[in-house]
Order: C-alpha cells, then sequence, then structure tokens
C-alpha cells in the first residue's frame, strides 16, 4: 500500500515537473502570437500606405502627363521658331544679293555720266554744243533730225539721273528692310533660347517627380518585403515550438506510463523520473535560447580586404556597359541583364564579394547608410560607401577606390568611374561614408 501511495506521489511530481516546460513553451508560443499580430498589423499598415502611394502616383502620372504635352507644345514652338529662322536668313541672302546688283547698276550709271560730262567738256562744254549742232542743220530734215537727236540725248541724261535717284532709295530702302530683318531674327533667337531654357526646367521638374515617386515605392516595397520575412521567421519559429511541445507532452506521458508500469522498483523510477524531468527542463531551456536570439545587427562589419578587390573587380567589369534603370536589380532579370540603380548595384557589387548588404528587394540608400559603421571622410579608405545628397539626403551611394575616384551607378552615364573634383559630385557630397568591410 506504501508502495503505491509512494508511486502516485513520484507521478504526480513527475506530471508536475513535465508541466512546467509545457507552460514555457506555451508563453513562447504566446509571445510569438504577439509578435505575428505586430507584424501582421505593420503589414496591414504598409499595405495601406502603398496603396495611398499609388493614388499619389496617379496624381503625380497626370501631373507627368500635363508636363510632357508642354514639352510637346515647346518643342512645336521650338520647330515653328527654327524654321522661321531659316526661312528670314534665306530672305537676307536673296535681300544682300538685291543689294549687291543694285549697287552694281549704279556705279555703272555712274560711269556712264561721268563719261559723258567728260565728252561734253572736250567738245567746249554744255549747252553750246547742242546750239551749234543744231545752228549747222544743212537742210530742214537735217534740222529736225538735230533737234530730235540733242532732244533724246538731253532726255537720256535725265532719265539716267533719275533712275539713279531710284536707285539709291531702293538701296536705302533695302538696307532698312535687312536691319528690321536682323532685328526679327533677333527677337526670334532669344524667343528660342526661352523656349529652350523653359524645355529643360519642365523636363527637370519631370525627372524629380519621377525619382520621388520611384524612391517612394522602392523604399515602400522593401519595408514591406522585410515585414513579409519577419512574419515567415515568426511562422516558422511557431511550428518549431508546436513541434517542440509536442515532443515533450509526448515524452512527458511516456515518462509517467513506465512509472505506473514499474512500482515495484520506486527509487529507480524516482531516479529516472528526475533525470527525465532534468532532460525535459534541459530542452526547454535549450528550446527557449533558440528561439530568443538575436537577429544580426545591422551595425556589421565584415572582414577581409580582398572582399572589397573582388567587388570593385566585379563592378568595374560592366563600366560604360550597364545604364541607370530606376528601381532597377531588384529581379533576377534585371540582375543578369544588368539593369540597376546606385543601391542595388553597390549590393549587387558587394553581394558577388560575399558581403551581405541586404536583401534583393529590401536594399536602398536609406538601409545601406546604416550598414557598418561610420568613418569620418578624411579617413575613408578604399571599398567604403560614400553618399551624396542628391534629389534627397543621402539619395546617391557609390564605392570608393582612392585618389578622389569612386566607382557609381548614376542617372547621367550608367555603371561609370567619377571623380569628387567634379563640381557636381563636389557640391553633393557631405562627408557621409560608411565602412563595411575592414
Amino acid at each position: 500500500m506504501k508502495k503505491k501511495i509512494f508511486s502516485l506521489s513520484i507521478a504526480t511530481v513527475i506530471g508536475m515537473s513535465s508541466f512546467i516546460p509545457l507552460n514555457t513553451e506555451a508563453a513562447q508560443q504566446q509571445e510569438i502570437q504577439n509578435k505575428k499580430q505586430e507584424v501582421q498589423s505593420n503589414i496591414d499598415d504598409k499595405k495601406k500606405e502603398i496603396s495611398q502611394l499609388d493614388v499619389k502616383s496617379k496624381e503625380m502620372e497626370a501631373t507627368i502627363t500635363k508636363i510632357n504635352s508642354k514639352v510637346k507644345e515647346t518643342t512645336r514652338n521650338i520647330e515653328t521658331t527654327t524654321n522661321e529662322i531659316k526661312q528670314a536668313k534665306q530672305e537676307m541672302g536673296t535681300l544682300k544679293e538685291k543689294i549687291k546688283l543694285t549697287k552694281h547698276s549704279i556705279q555703272e550709271r555712274k560711269k556712264l555720266l561721268k563719261n559723258r560730262a567728260r565728252s561734253i567738256q572736250l567738245n567746249d562744254g554744255g549747252s553750246m554744243n547742242y546750239i551749234t549742232a543744231v545752228v549747222e542743220a544743212e537742210s530742214l530734215g537735217d534740222l529736225f533730225d538735230r533737234v530730235v537727236a540733242v532732244s533724246t540725248f538731253v532726255q537720256a541724261d535725265r532719265n539716267i539721273l533719275q533712275e539713279h535717284k531710284k536707285d539709291q532709295e531702293t538701296l536705302e530702302k533695302s538696307e532698312q528692310a535687312l536691319n528690321q530683318k536682323l532685328a526679327e531674327i533677333q527677337k526670334s533667337l532669344a524667343k528660342l533660347e526661352e523656349l529652350k531654357e523653359q524645355l529643360n526646367y519642365q523636363i527637370a521638374d519631370k525627372n524629380s517627380l519621377l525619382a520621388s515617386l520611384k524612391e517612394q515605392q522602392e523604399n515602400a516595397k522593401g519595408e514591406l518585403g522585410s515585414l513579409e520575412d519577419q512574419k515567415a521567421a515568426l511562422a516558422q519559429q511557431e511550428k518549431e515550438a508546436q513541434v517542440q511541445q509536442e515532443k515533450e507532452r509526448i515524452a512527458a506521458q511516456k515518462l509517467v506510463k513506465a512509472v505506473e508500469n514499474n512500482n515495484t522498483n520506486v527509487n529507480n523510477n524516482t531516479s529516472n523520473g528526475n533525470e527525465s524531468n532534468s532532460t525535459a527542463n534541459n530542452n526547454a531551456t535549450n528550446s527557449t535560447t533558440n528561439h530568443t536570439s538575436n537577429p544580426p545587427s545591422s551595425e556589421v562589419v565584415y572582414q577581409g580586404s580582398n572582399s572589397v578587390e573582388v567587388a570593385i573587380q566585379v563592378g568595374s567589369s560592366i563600366v560604360g556597359r550597364s545604364p541607370y534603370k530606376w528601381g532597377g536589380g531588384r529581379t533576377n532579370r534585371d540582375i543578369q541583364n544588368r539593369l540597376f540603380d546606385c543601391s542595388s548595384f553597390v549590393r549587387w557589387a558587394y553581394a558577388s564579394a560575399g558581403v551581405n548588404l541586404g536583401s534583393i528587394t529590401g536594399t536602398n540608400t536609406d538601409s545601406l547608410v546604416r550598414r557598418g559603421r561610420a568613418v569620418s571622410a578624411s579617413q575613408m579608405k578604399r571599398g567604403d560607401l560614400i553618399f551624396f545628397n542628391t534629389y534627397k539626403t543621402n539619395g546617391h551611394v557609390g564605392i570608393y577606390l582612392g585618389n578622389g575616384k569612386f566607382l557609381n551607378d548614376n542617372t547621367s552615364h550608367g555603371v561609370s568611374i567619377d571623380s569628387l573634383s567634379n563640381r557636381y559630385w563636389k557640391g553633393t557630397f557631405t562627408g557621409v561614408v560608411r565602412r563595411v568591410v575592414e
């Protein structure tokens, strides 16, 4: 009877001991559930944010459509003005040719009048020659012919003088018309320059809107991807906890059954029960420890300078052969076709060297600027990440090569090697540097 009571007591103790790790697992399960609910709430909020971004995207697209319409209209105005200038230049050429011919005609008439005057002077000049020609007529018919001839000469001289005066007036009017044409052309040129400047501003506005849209979409999708990863990790933890809990429940049942079947050896059962409890508690402790381990910090700095050289070699291999793509480098297709933006290019280059700077979809300048550790611009070395304030703070990133050079993927040239002494890059670099490999 005492053996039965003692056996029952041991079974009770074993049952309580087995219940302790089960309670621990239940608490862990509840903690995971709470985290899952929190992550799901964040996912819902992020999807709502993305939905709002879609609305803003449509508004931006409408704005961009209007800008495109203005650009097309401006382009038509430029073409019209260019044609007007071309036509005006043709008219100027024709006008100059006419002026040239008019000047030549005037010069010829001047020569004729000079010769006529010289002839009259050589024959004792003036009107006396005309009178002598009439008086010396030999007959009435000869007189008539002489009078007609004299009148013709006089009228011819008058006509020459009138044509000379008329041509001079024509020349003056032509010069005035030419000056007017020149003034109109100058106005047209000024208008053309103004239209070009307006077009450049409109294109800049369009690029700014596109950049803002792409950046917001990129960040939202990256954050959503991170949340989905957290959700998947929590689901895996929950599954592992359930498996562990089931294992411990089965072990406890087996232990109680073993005690009941071996009442004749209380001491051995008690010893076995203690060992089983100890094992169960150790398993529970190990399980709890594994499930509460901290994820790697984003401040990890990788060791090994070879990684830097490999990353630079890989990135430099596509200089001049990889065009820039907004939001590119976040799909296998883009990576295979070497289509990146600045942040995905840096991530890809270092990933090729075995250095993880983030996920394919979740890496951007905002995440890269938190990687590694900060160093001063005066201490930066080959392989450091350097950031530029382009369309936003730290909106562009590149890999420093040394001697004022850096490797990057930009909108103007795609993957290229540029200099910090360049006026644009010098003006946008504020000294933000991160070291990801020692």
